[in-house]
């Protein structure tokens, strides 16, 4: 058996930011690490540190394998490397005075990196996984 977390990773504006910290907030099953190029980080629904598995097999005769996991800090270290490559990467495609180099400078200096963790992963209810919780939040937006 191969078991999975439910996982999302993806940039943001800080208002949807904060928006998704309120779903967590209603959801005691996921959390939320979130992280601006600043290093100002939104942390919702878990204490401090936190490494968790997000697959991990069971086989018979064998120990339990853990191919994925997530680590805040780790987390913390690949936002740097992602919001630099909206500048060695994205930036590089414009012209200096266009507004598409404008608007990844605006998304590079405003937006945050979020991951949310669904830890219920035996919920048979649709009502309280991530998925549906992340499209009940879009409809608000």
């Amino acid at each position: 058996l191969v078991y999975q977390k439910a996982y999302c990773e993806c940039f943001v504006s800080p208002e949807n930011a904060h928006k998704l910290a309120a779903m967590v907030a209603k959801h005691p099953s996921m959390n939320l690490y979130a992280v601006n190029n600043c290093g100002r980080e939104i942390r919702e629904g878990l204490e401090e540190g936190g490494v968790t598995a997000l697959t991990w097999g069971v086989f018979p005769s064998r120990e339990v394998l853990q191919p994925t996991i997530f680590d805040s800090t780790i987390f913390l270290v690949w936002a740097e490397e992602a919001f630099s490559l909206w500048t060695n990467m994205w930036l590089n495609l414009y012209e200096i005075d266009s507004k598409s180099y404008e608007l990844i400078e605006t998304i590079r200096d405003t937006y945050y990196l979020v991951a949310i963790i669904d830890n219920d992963f035996t919920s048979a209810s649709d009502d309280a996984n991530l998925w549906e919780a992340l499209l009940e939040v879009a409809r608000v937006i």
